[in-house]
């Protein structure tokens, strides 16, 4: 820890500096608030212990310097002639303490030991913040395929604005993860990043998430509760399955994003909050919107930025690298590779769980695999039944218009399964019009 002594006596100055170098720490002197000035232009002090009344610039105005140049040094007073009047003033702009002279070196000893433990903690905090922003870059998010090249694409133009943004994906794609990004690559990366899932929960209880409670508003509100949107005031609140919000909350919802403002469940005061709004949601909203589940204002006010993340069937060739991730991540001192036919089998698999679920299988592997050695066996057996013979033309015991009548309603069931029935999606990847699938669904008594 590096200290600046400032104090135009000199039997005070030299006696203070052999304490404080006796006791461990780097020490420079100043006779003056100019020379002291010139010491902190050229290199950098963790505290300086300035007297209050020196020749020419007085303590005051190296503690202003001090304020507007290297905020980060602390300032500890130490004055003969000090008043309290003049001593608050002095605390009040951001010394941390004063000290009169003749002054106890026990006690000056402890006030700089407080101040060395202070600094410990905000290099600590510094370096666990870089840690969580290292964590958060976009290199972090493993894909090479077109599909999440268009997605960065879309990060990179989000993360500099506060627009609102819809992630919209199949669980498990890494919807919560791609909004941490974004919180932790915008303007409001040192403010709070809250979450709320909203599946599942009653209107009372999501409310209560949501807003907050006082004392006594329901039944179990045994003490004041803030709210998610409090808690996230000047970050980031991101609203996880906004697709089970109820619609009565819906409209409250609505309020606060429009005005910021919103009261306690059980309360009468106002509360203001600014807050960046990040939404996901497994289903297609505009079909909630049509269905009557989704209010349609609501709907507007969330999709100003909509992001689709694929599935990893829609990025198969980002599965070997997500592997290689996950297979360093748990196992990081014992190399693991898989065979062709393991990967072909990953290759080939579905992925209903997408990213979630490889990760899991992975970590399985790592885990029956302690040998060094990963065989095939150790797969889920969903994996391994993959290749199971699927149907074919049996010649003279069907005809090609009933096999192809089969045929065509078993890819609408695995399309409604994939897409979780939008019927928008399941046009889009089957390549046809709207209004022929609805037709074709219609036939097959499918819904």
């Amino acid at each position: 820890m590096k200290l600046l002594v400032v104090d135009d006596e000199k039997s005070v100055r030299v006696a203070l500096a052999d304490e404080l170098e006796e006791a461990g720490y780097l020490v420079e002197t100043a006779v003056s608030g100019e020379e002291a000035i010139q010491w902190l232009q050229r290199e950098e002090f963790d505290l300086v212990i300035c007297d209050l009344v020196l020749d020419g610039i007085s303590g005051e105005e190296v503690l202003d310097y001090i304020l507007s140049h290297t905020p980060q040094t602390r300032f500890l007073l130490i004055t003969a002639n000090a008043t309290l009047e003049s001593a608050i003033k002095i605390l009040k702009k951001g010394a941390i303490d004063y000290i009169c002279k003749p002054f106890d070196v026990e006690h000056l000893l402890k006030i700089i030991s407080n101040v060395e433990e202070s600094i410990r903690l905000r290099k600590e905090n510094e370096a666990l913040r870089a840690q969580l922003y290292q964590r958060h870059q976009f290199s972090n998010i493993i894909g090479k395929s077109p599909a999440m090249q268009k997605v960065f694409g879309l990060l990179d133009t989000v993360c500099e604005t506060d627009v609102t943004v819809l992630l919209i994906g199949d669980t498990g794609t890494g919807k919560g993860l791609i909004a941490e990004t974004i919180h932790y690559n915008s303007p409001r990366r040192e403010k709070p990043f809250v979450t709320v899932s909203c599946a599942a929960l009653s209107q009372e209880l999501l409310e209560s998430e949501l807003f907050g409670h006082e004392k006594g508003a329901f039944t179990g509100a045994l003490r004041q509760k803030k709210g998610r949107f409090e808690l996230a005031d000047g970050g980031t609140l991101f609203l996880d399955e906004v697709d089970d919000i109820p619609l009565e909350t819906q409209v409250k919802l609505l309020q606060v994003i429009e005005s910021g403002r919103f009261e306690r469940v059980g309360g009468e005061q106002t509360l203001q909050v600014d807050v960046r709004i990040i939404a996901a949601t497994k289903k297609d909203l505009q079909e909630e919107m049509e269905a009557g589940r989704f209010r349609r204002d609501l709907f507007y006010r969330l999709n100003v930025m909509p992001i689709y993340i694929p599935p990893l069937r829609e990025r198969r060739e980002d599965i070997p690298l997500l592997v290689e991730h996950f297979l360093k991540k748990y196992s990081p001192d014992r190399p693991l590779k898989l065979s062709p036919e393991i990967m072909d089998l990953l290759l080939e698999y579905e992925w209903d769980g997408n990213v979630r679920e490889l990760e899991n299988v992975i970590e399985r592997l790592v885990v029956l695999g302690q040998q060094g050695y990963v065989d095939k066996s150790f797969l889920p057996q969903n994996i391994l039944n993959l290749r199971k013979q699927r149907p074919v033309f049996e010649w003279g015991k069907i005809t090609l218009p009933e096999f192809l009548h089969q045929m065509e309603r078993e890819i609408l069931e695995e399309a409604l399964r994939r897409c979780d029935g939008s019927k928008i999606r399941m046009a889009e990847e089957l390549g046809i019009p709207l209004p022929t699938l609805k037709s074709k669904l219609k036939k097959y008594h499918l819904s």
